[in-house]
């Protein structure tokens, strides 16, 4: 093989079939020079995977002192399991001359780059982000790792401008485990904060594979396209078809699992050119004993998508804030794929320190998962956004929320906000049919406190541009419900209008402005609560105040409105017309222990010790 020329990069392949039970590899260097096979043999079993994933997914839960003493002896093999990898890939004499030639590149600042091309899922499997020398793991080292499936075309280089333009699909199939999409999306729109101008985020509601097509249409139609698609659900495989699927939904009206392949998608992200995919989808690059080339992330290259990014385990909270907002941060600094995802991970090993719970001062242990996210990748390390397309824009970031967009909301709950994830997505679902949607229960159910998280983080991932909320706890009415809603949207001018060009303005806002109302406590409007006789005292709401509401919500709701309306009631019947109607019950017990254990915290309350279950 031909020694480096001092002035290009170094980009070399390791391509490896499986002849047998052996596993044959050679080298193909960056003139296309091929060595002579050699026997690959791959270190890790399949008991170090169950343990690895183990330390990943599982530990963190009820981290005991056993789980710590076994967690420290699983980090303490990390390091082994490197040395190993290394010794396998670069054991023989051609594998010491790649090796020399990839650090001496990296050392001198040159991009260096090391291919893994196969078709067999066992050998992606192996962790090699964990490679290392004496100096320690070659990601570390200015060396960049992918994974690639041999016979892959190369796909369109795309030079796009600022901002980055991401499309999130957050899928919750009522057929597969439920995950809170809060815990990964909100650390991640808020990591994007940190980035004002530079990235926007847009949703694809319902999460099916045809919304997704004409979403993406329409960018590229409007000259706007989107660098990335970030999925994050769930990802598997298909045992009947022997394929790798993410985990989509059927429709708008259905929301069971639509399983997507790997080649499926990618060949739709492939025609639509989007260079870029991120799957935060469990087990997303965690491949079986299967052909690779039923796996999500391979299969996505092999279709066309230049860059694939896959979390090969579940990751935490902290880890996605970290990993996003330097990722993110680094591509729209014109960093390539590759270099943006190596600062990222140099962010996850100089902050190894990840949360147990929620809340200040809360206990942490250390962990090492810089080696989670996985680069597959086709053709040169591309750059998204290069030269003066990098200029800075004034343009704000969609994520992020500011207090005056929640117009009359009480405060946060005193203990926090905990659990309902599944309601929250009731809610959301309901929504997409329905323009009204009462939440019943009993009093203290805790369904203001649910509006108000609702609210807020509804107008977080842009699914609404105000929210607006009134309680009839004071017994005031349809006009003071006109007159909140029109000063929230046009300001304080809104109230010197007569009246009814108040009451038409606002309608005509509700159902042009994307705009949350809630009319908390409406129970406080129906006969059945009414503390005096009917409309003869100050304190009750009379029969011609509910006419009026009737006839408010009706003007509201009629038709296909682009503002939405929550109403919050202790009972069921409220006497709207052709409301969908959704029940809340008490906390799961997971959040009512949450729930307890802040308000003992708050309290300063010890347990003795004794744990809460």
């Amino acid at each position: 093989m031909n020694d480096l020329d001092a002035s290009s990069p170094y980009s070399v392949r390791l391509v490896v079939h499986r002849d047998g039970d052996v596993w044959a590899a050679h080298w193909i260097d960056p003139d296309g020079q091929e060595s002579e096979s050699f026997v690959l043999s791959l270190p890790l079993t399949t008991g170090d995977a169950e343990n690895l994933r183990w330390y990943l997914e599982t530990y963190l839960q009820f981290p005991g002192a056993g789980d710590r003493v076994r967690a420290g002896e699983i980090e303490g093999r990390i390091g082994q399991w490197g040395h190993a990898l290394f010794d396998a890939v670069f054991g023989g004499t051609e594998g010491t001359y790649v090796y020399r030639n990839l650090m001496d590149a990296a050392g001198d600042g040159r991009p260096a780059m090391l291919t893994l091309g196969a078709t067999d899922s066992a050998l992606l499997l192996q962790p090699w982000e964990m490679m290392r020398d004496r100096g320690g793991p070659l990601v570390f080292q200015g060396v960049t790792i992918r994974r690639q499936l041999r016979g892959a075309g190369k796909p369109r280089r795309l030079q796009l401008e600022l901002p980055l333009r991401v499309l999130m699909i957050i899928s919750r199939p009522r057929d597969a485990g439920f995950i809170d999409p809060r815990t990964s999306i909100a650390p991640m729109l808020d990591a994007l904060d940190a980035l004002p101008g530079q990235v926007t985020v847009e949703f694809c509601e319902p999460p099916t594979l045809a919304r997704l097509e004409e979403m993406i249409a329409a960018a590229r139609k409007a000259r706007e396209p989107f660098h990335i698609v970030h999925f994050d659900g769930h990802g598997g495989f298909h045992q009947r078809r022997g394929i790798g699927i993410l985990a989509f939904e059927r429709s708008e009206t259905d929301n069971y699992t639509d399983p997507v392949t790997g080649s499926q998608l990618g060949k739709l992200l492939a025609r639509l050119e989007v260079p870029l995919v991120l799957l935060e989808a469990c087990r997303s690059s965690a491949l079986s004993d299967r052909p690779a080339i039923g796996s999500v992330a391979p299969a996505l290259v092999a279709s066309g998508v230049g860059s694939v990014i896959a979390f090969s385990h579940m990751v935490h909270v902290k880890t996605t804030r970290l990993l996003v907002e330097r990722f993110y941060k680094g591509l729209s600094a014109g960093r390539t794929v590759g270099q943006a995802l190596a600062e990222a991970r140099v962010q996850l090993r100089d902050n190894p320190q990840r949360w147990l719970r929620e809340g200040p001062d809360a206990d942490s242990v250390r962990l090492e998962d810089w080696f989670i996210p996985q680069l597959y990748q086709v053709g040169p390390d591309p750059a998204l956004v290069v030269g003066d397309r990098r200029a800075a824009v004034s343009t704000p970031p969609r994520t992020a929320i500011r207090m005056d967009m929640l117009h009359g909301f009480p405060p946060p709950p005193m203990y926090r906000f905990h659990g309902r994830s599944v309601d929250l997505l009731q809610l959301e679902r309901a929504f997409r049919r329905y323009s009204a949607v009462v939440l019943s229960g009993m009093g203290g159910m805790g369904k203001t406190a649910l509006a108000r998280e609702a609210a807020a983080w509804w107008l977080r991932t842009g699914r609404f541009e105000e929210a607006v909320f009134h309680s009839f706890e004071q017994k005031a009415g349809a006009d003071r419900v006109v007159q909140l809603l029109g000063q929230a949207l046009e300001g304080e001018d809104f109230s010197a209008r007569p009246s009814d060009e108040q009451w038409a303005s606002a309608v005509e806002l509700f159902r042009r402005r994307r705009v949350l109302l809630v009319w908390d406590n409406f129970e406080s409007t129906l006969p059945a609560f009414q503390d005096g006789e009917d409309g003869d005292s100050p304190v009750s709401f009379g029969s011609e105040e509910r006419r009026r509401l009737r006839t408010l919500f009706r003007e509201l709701t009629e038709g296909e409105p682009l503002g939405r309306l929550l109403v919050t009631c202790r009972p069921e019947e409220t006497g709207l017309p052709g409301v969908k109607e959704i029940t809340l019950h008490g906390l799961a017990r997971p959040d009512s222990l949450h729930l307890l254990a802040a308000v003992l915290d708050q309290k300063s309350i010890s347990t003795g010790g004794r744990q809460l279950s």
